[in-house]
């Protein structure tokens, strides 16, 4: 039930961001600002704050397998993604979010609330062990792979003009300011903290809380602000779309398990990183689209498509795990 409460308040939220930006009843570039305002302060510490809070030292040391699996799984989601955006023909911003949004899932906002209510709180770190191997890809390679996307903007925030009327906008490419970005900055922190037994000054430590925090819910109303692109009917879905949702609700999970039982993994972390491997669409693939723009509405749509259709599939992969686990 709890992951369906979870699902429900994404949906909600969803519903005010897209009721205010059909309506006009927020300033101009809102949704930029707010993108702008959670890529820059309230993700990173997020990323710092969840890490701190949930690892231990002896954490890190003492999952090395799992972490390496949670790494061999995001990369073979993104090889596997490379190779069906290349058969669906995707081009430019579009393949980037394609291939960016099926890599990665949405382990914690609704994975999170998940495994506590169907393995309880000792199922927590071996979710967190494969949260900060996400958490740390996503923030390095994932938008390292959206900023190279983006058009080269000039000063006055336009695209910048190429001689013989371009087919495509310039494209920044990848650059180590694009890796070393806020949000990476934040993982690293986090784990070094951790590494070094430091606990943060309590003022410090209720700021960031209150940053993070903020991360979620203006993140939802961004999603929802970008989906009006659809208010006027809802469009055939297509087949890139629908190749999304068979990635996220059938080839990971098939992959997770392939990984699993290759390395030997068996009881409690097993459940674990199955269950979390049939999440929905990471949510901030949508913001950081949005912060770069490259192709927003369609990242919103992946993002609350799979939200939608997780309603239906996390309940039942949480029947199947509760009718084989013993």
């Amino acid at each position: 039930m709890s992951g369906l409460i979870s699902v429900g308040v994404i949906l909600l939220i969803f519903a005010v961001g897209f009721v205010l930006e059909l309506r006009g009843l927020w300033p101009d570039r809102t949704p930029a600002a707010l993108s702008f305002v959670v890529v820059k302060a309230a993700a990173p510490c997020l990323a710092l704050t969840s890490i701190t809070e949930r690892f231990s030292r002896e954490l890190l040391h003492d999952s090395p397998v799992l972490l390496l699996i949670s790494l061999l799984h995001i990369l073979a989601q993104f090889v596997l993604a490379k190779a069906l955006s290349r058969a669906l023909r995707l081009q430019a911003g579009r393949k980037t979010i394609f291939e960016v949004t099926f890599a990665f899932s949405n382990v914690i906002f609704i994975g999170l609330p998940i495994n506590q209510i169907v393995f309880g709180d000792a199922g927590v770190p071996f979710l967190f062990a494969y949260y900060i191997v996400i958490l740390a890809a996503f923030w390095s390679f994932g938008v390292a792979q959206i900023s190279a996307a983006a058009p080269v903007r000039t000063g006055n925030g336009s695209a910048a003009p190429k001689a013989g009327a371009p087919t495509k906008p310039a494209r920044r490419g990848v650059s180590l300011a694009n890796i070393f970005n806020p949000g990476f900055i934040g993982v690293v922190a986090g784990a070094a903290l951790v590494q070094a037994g430091i606990k943060l000054p309590v003022v410090l430590d209720l700021a960031l809380g209150y940053l993070a925090d903020l991360t979620v819910p203006l993140s939802l109303l961004v999603i929802g602000a970008n989906l009006t692109a659809f208010a006027k009917g809802f469009p055939r879905i297509a087949a890139d779309e629908i190749t999304i949702l068979i990635g996220k609700f059938l080839l990971s999970p098939l992959i997770m398990i392939g990984l699993l039982y290759a390395f030997g993994v068996k009881g409690l972390p097993f459940w674990v990183f199955l269950l979390s491997s049939t999440m929905p669409c990471h949510m901030q693939t949508s913001i950081l689209a949005n912060d770069y723009e490259v192709e927003p509405a369609y990242a919103s749509r992946l993002v609350g498509l799979s939200t939608l259709i997780s309603v239906v599939t996390i309940p039942a992969c949480v029947a199947l795990i509760h009718l084989f686990w013993s």
